[in-house]
């Protein structure tokens, strides 16, 4: 494979123009100054994906649109985690309560459960976190011969919990766990894509993109969104699957808070609102938004 010859910022920014990128709202200097103070390079330039090429040249992209994506892309991102962070802690916290209030459940047994059907996988790497937790070594130690499952959930990623979700769902059938064990999973991809900084907004309708199949709970969302003919995109699917848990299981000022914050970055979309009338792919992302939030 060839190797692609490193590029100086100045550079960079002139093979964007070569590509079609125009830079009438944001000045070349401007564009260099801000991949060198402000972001770099493969984060911004990304976003022309959402683009359209003619003989090779980007069609309508200033490079300030860029910039415009790379703002929203990260407070969307920064609005997805924070949902799913919320959700994630209240989900446990019914799932605590679910157990909690079992008696057919002592607290060990359901951790022993665990261990055993899946092979200690699911269980070991939540252990080896406890186990190396930098703050709470404490509990570790006075917890590390016989751990409780309310000891072990404070040390569970959210792929961890789900697991654990599922063998009591599995097990018990609560009915206030149904949306957690169902949606779960797909909400999982939203908070791993955001925590680590991935970008969102891009390839959101590329047919390699798309599910075979969604779950009977993420076609019934889509309907009352009116989209089920964007439902087996995997963004949508996800998308619809973490708002409707949110709604779920949030307290309600918690919920309050974060539409509040939706509705303020809803408006922030608008600032380039027509600017972006000509790229079907950023538009039908706005309408998708926007009737998700309307619903919740």
């Amino acid at each position: 494979m060839v190797r692609q010859k490193k590029l100086s910022h100045l550079e960079l920014i002139n093979h964007l123009e070569h590509k079609g990128v125009t830079f009438t709202k944001c000045s070349k200097g401007q564009a260099i100054n801000f991949i060198d103070k402000n972001n770099y390079y493969y984060k911004v330039a990304a976003f022309r994906k959402n683009f359209k090429k003619k003989d090779d040249k980007y069609q309508h992209l200033e490079f300030e649109y860029l910039k415009d994506l790379a703002s929203l892309d990260f407070q969307i991102r920064n609005l997805l985690l924070n949902i799913s962070i919320n959700t994630e802690h209240f989900i446990k916290a019914e799932l605590c309560r679910q157990i909690d209030n079992n008696p057919n459940e002592d607290g060990y047994s359901i951790v022993k459960e665990f261990k055993d059907l899946d092979h200690g996988k699911y269980y070991d790497i939540t252990w080896f976190k406890f186990k190396a937790s930098r703050y709470q070594n404490d509990m570790y130690l006075k917890r590390r011969a016989n751990v409780p499952y309310w000891v072990l959930i404070e040390h569970m990623d959210y792929g961890c919990l789900m697991k654990f979700l599922g063998i009591y769902y599995e097990k018990y059938k609560p009915k206030s766990l149904k949306k957690a064990y169902e949606l779960g999973d797909n909400a999982r991809y939203i908070r791993n894509a955001c925590a680590h900084n991935s970008v969102f907004i891009l390839n959101v309708f590329k047919n390699d993109n798309k599910l075979k199949n969604t779950s009977a709970a993420v076609t019934t969302l889509a309907a009352k969104t009116d989209l089920l003919k964007y439902k087996n995109y995997k963004k949508v699917n996800d998308l619809l699957s973490l708002f409707a848990l949110a709604k779920a299981y949030c307290s309600s000022a918690v919920f309050r808070h974060q539409k509040d914050d939706l509705s303020n970055f809803l408006q922030r979309c608008r600032r380039h609102e027509q600017d972006y009338q000509k790229n079907i792919t950023l538009v039908k992302m706005f309408v998708i938004f926007q009737k998700i939030i309307a619903i919740w």
